[in-house]
């Protein structure tokens, strides 16, 4: 501190004393002792350079460039050229009037009903009917697509709705495990699938085949 004298003033509470009070005033307005910074001293050595890399840099010859240049002006082959990026097939959606009234089905089968039982599922439960190309017969996809689409407009497929993944080349009809049976029976007949179509379940895998 320099050797001016300067006026502090000292606020305190009545318990301190007055002696305490200066003592600590006192010791506050003490220099800091400061501490002598040690010197310096580098982790590597003066003469080598820290940020060189250890390994030197390759060399390139005048040969090398030019088979380099060359191997870039000469035109590439049919076959290597990159074919023309396809367009994505989409997936569309057909989803049911909520409006309309839904149709009372019959019970369950004994199939369904012990499916139902062992694996403990909800009838309120969503599940999905699985279609392939293979299932179409002469009529294609397209053909199916259309008529499904049609059907779960009309409110024919209770709690249905479908999925055409075309890059699958499958139909996904989602629909209540209440109604599932009723949905993959007028499928197979209305519809004259040909061959099984599936029943997955989410976790469950495949649990049914129509």
């Amino acid at each position: 501190m320099s050797q001016d004298a300067k006026d502090v003033s000292v606020c305190f509470r009545p318990p301190l004393k007055d002696t305490d009070a200066v003592l600590l005033t006192h010791r506050v307005l003490q220099e800091f002792p400061i501490r002598v910074q040690p010197q310096f001293r580098p982790w590597f050595p003066s003469a080598s350079d820290a940020l060189k890399p250890l390994k030197p840099a390759p060399l390139i010859s005048s040969e090398d460039l030019q088979s380099v240049s060359l191997r870039l002006e000469e035109p590439a082959d049919a076959s290597d050229q990159r074919r023309p990026a396809e367009r994505p097939k989409r997936s569309w959606c057909a989803i049911a009037d909520r409006r309309a009234p839904q149709k009372i089905t019959r019970s369950f089968s004994r199939l369904f009903q012990k499916t139902v039982e062992k694996h403990a599922l909800h009838l309120r439960q969503r599940v999905k009917w699985v279609v392939c190309e293979r299932n179409c017969g002469p009529r294609g996809m397209e053909e199916l697509w259309l008529d499904l689409n049609r059907a779960i407009r009309r409110s024919r497929l209770p709690t249905c709705n479908a999925n055409y993944q075309r890059a699958l080349a499958q139909i996904w009809l989602y629909c209540d495990v209440f109604y599932s049976e009723y949905i993959g029976n007028l499928l197979k007949q209305e519809f004259q699938l040909s061959g099984q179509i599936t029943l997955t379940c989410h976790r469950l895998g495949d649990i049914v085949k129509l």
